[in-house]
């Protein structure tokens, strides 16, 4: 096949010999003291003269090229990123256009030529937005805000002890169990020491007075059941006993010394009201027996369950007036159910 080519073409064709002399005269002396330090024995070649440049050589070149350009463009790229929206007072709300930010940020603000102006600080951020406080300055909205240094954020705030809301009113039902303890006094010259245990029920409202203090007040069904011998005394039967039942009330203020969501425990002190409806005894004169009053003492605790219920735990001691002819004591254990409303 004829090729129509003009002299010149042909004499830079491959494979011509005086293409080959021209384009080997024409290489650098220099290159080819490099190139020969980095070929190999054998290199590819264009046709039958011009080798191909190592790829040694041209991955070394890539690479510094790439490296070159991330660490240009790291030095270059602008810090200044956040975006004043609007300025008002002592405050600039910024947007943060993807900026990772915290409250307790410091920013800083800059002008066109790079100067300083203002010093701001993350008060809130919310919804990509951050409202900033200026500290130091004068802000404005054609300012240029960026992050001063790296990350401010404020330390998270040590988890704070959960504390009680405020107390509510309340109700409930409580069963209790009365260790009792009685010195009846038949005459001037004899004595007798009576013990025993007896059971109570009763219901109680409970009211909030003012902060940590309340008032408890419980009605019900009140026993005092106690026996015992003594040698001075003789009494109808093998021992001396007391059985009386009481439609008692009992007031009580209460002081909570250390509330929380789960507990409330309290000390208190007040007055009981007993009206006797039930009375027997073989040592004391039972048709003198009506009325009685109590000074009581009080330990609780309040467990909560929920919002709405808890557990009321409550221990009394209840001192009976002395008289001439007796005088008891009471320790009594109440436990129940208490709903807040």
């Amino acid at each position: 096949m004829k090729t129509n080519c003009s002299p010149r073409e042909k004499k830079l064709l491959p494979g011509s010999a005086s293409a080959s002399s021209r384009d080997t005269d024409a290489v650098n002396p220099r290159f080819s003291e490099i190139y020969s330090a980095f070929s190999p024995p054998s290199l590819p070649t264009w046709g039958t003269s011009f080798p191909l440049v190592p790829f040694q050589i041209v991955d070394k070149v890539i690479m510094r090229f790439l490296l070159a350009t991330l660490l240009i463009s790291s030095l270059v790229s602008p810090a200044w990123a956040l975006k004043t929206v609007v300025v008002k007072g002592d405050r600039a709300l910024i947007d943060l256009e993807g900026e990772d930010l915290q409250v307790g940020d410091k920013l800083g603000a800059r002008n066109a030529e790079g100067k300083a102006r203002a010093l701001l600080e993350v008060k809130q951020i919310k919804n990509g937005k951050a409202v900033a406080a200026v500290l130091k300055g004068q802000m404005s909205a054609d300012l240029t805000v960026a992050k001063i240094g790296g990350s401010k954020a404020a330390a998270p705030a040590k988890a704070a002890p959960e504390k009680a809301g405020k107390s509510k009113s309340s109700w409930g039902v409580t069963a209790g169990y009365a260790m009792n303890n009685m010195t009846v006094k038949p005459s001037a010259s004899s004595s007798v020491a009576l013990s025993g245990s007896s059971i109570n029920a009763s219901a109680f409202y409970q009211m909030p007075l003012d902060g940590n203090i309340s008032a408890r007040i419980l009605g019900g069904y009140e026993t005092l059941s106690a026996k015992g011998s003594s040698s001075t005394v003789s009494c109808s039967g093998s021992d001396c006993t007391v059985d009386i039942s009481y439609l008692g009330v009992e007031a009580l203020v209460r002081y909570s010394y250390l509330r929380s969501t789960k507990f409330d425990a309290w000390v208190g002190g007040g007055l009981g009201f007993l009206f006797a409806i039930g009375k027997s005894s073989n040592v004391l004169d039972t048709s003198k027996i009506s009325t009685n009053q109590t000074i009581v003492g009080s330990l609780g605790l309040d467990y909560h369950l929920d919002r709405k219920s808890f557990i009321p735990v409550q221990l009394d001691y209840a001192m009976f007036p002395d008289n001439n002819t007796s005088s008891a004591n009471q320790i009594i254990l109440r436990a129940g159910w208490g709903w807040q409303f």
